[in-house]
């Protein structure tokens, strides 16, 4: 993979990476091919294997791009924490974006694990570093009001959300997420 040097490569590169992003998303790693990249992109074959070696290469590419996504718009959020209601926005804002979307209803990071995770260690390790990013981030919101067992309630939380939004897909609406954050939400209130 070579990196790019000048402001169209790195244009180049981060438009490849944005239309996979979105493709992988929203129809999984797995049902889209090169080709569709390509097309979706606007570039050709060779511009992508002048910056991804393979799919693989790619692969990753997205997931470090998917994580800093996720962390980028949770942390603003997560700042503004400091007691129990104010973690509830950050819930009712994460259900209302869902709700505002026209996007599937699943989480960038956990769509990836769920597709990745057992058969790419290294797709595996990358997700379980992002996901650690992501709890203490909550961590740190919740031990604003809650010292005692914050990254227990953290975890809790962002599993409420993961498998919440993963039976919102199933049912396909939101009901399942609402109620178990709700739930996760009022434990770590009490």
């Amino acid at each position: 993979m070579t990196a790019p040097t000048t402001d169209r490569g790195r244009t180049t590169r981060e438009r490849i990476l944005e239309r996979a992003s979105e493709l992988f998303y929203r129809h999984g790693v797995t049902a889209t091919g090169l080709d569709q990249v390509v097309a979706a992109s606007g570039t050709g074959k060779g511009q992508l294997y002048h910056y991804f070696a393979d799919k693989r290469a790619l692969v990753h590419a997205v997931i470090e791009r998917q994580i800093q996504a996720v962390l980028d718009a949770q942390q603003p959020l997560l700042d503004r924490v400091s007691a129990p209601a104010d973690l509830r926005a950050w819930g009712d804002e994460l259900i209302a974006a869902y709700e505002a979307g026209e996007h599937p209803l699943r989480c960038p990071l956990g769509a990836l694990a769920a597709e990745l995770a057992e058969g790419d260690p290294d797709a595996r390790a990358a997700l379980d570093r992002g996901f650690a990013v992501w709890t203490a981030a909550l961590t740190e919101a919740v031990r604003r009001f809650h010292p005692a067992e914050a990254e227990t309630l953290a975890t809790a939380l962002l599993a409420a959300y993961q498998g919440g939004l993963l039976l919102s897909q199933a049912r396909g609406d939101l009901a399942p997420l609402r109620s178990s954050l709700d739930v996760a939400l009022r434990a770590v209130a009490a």
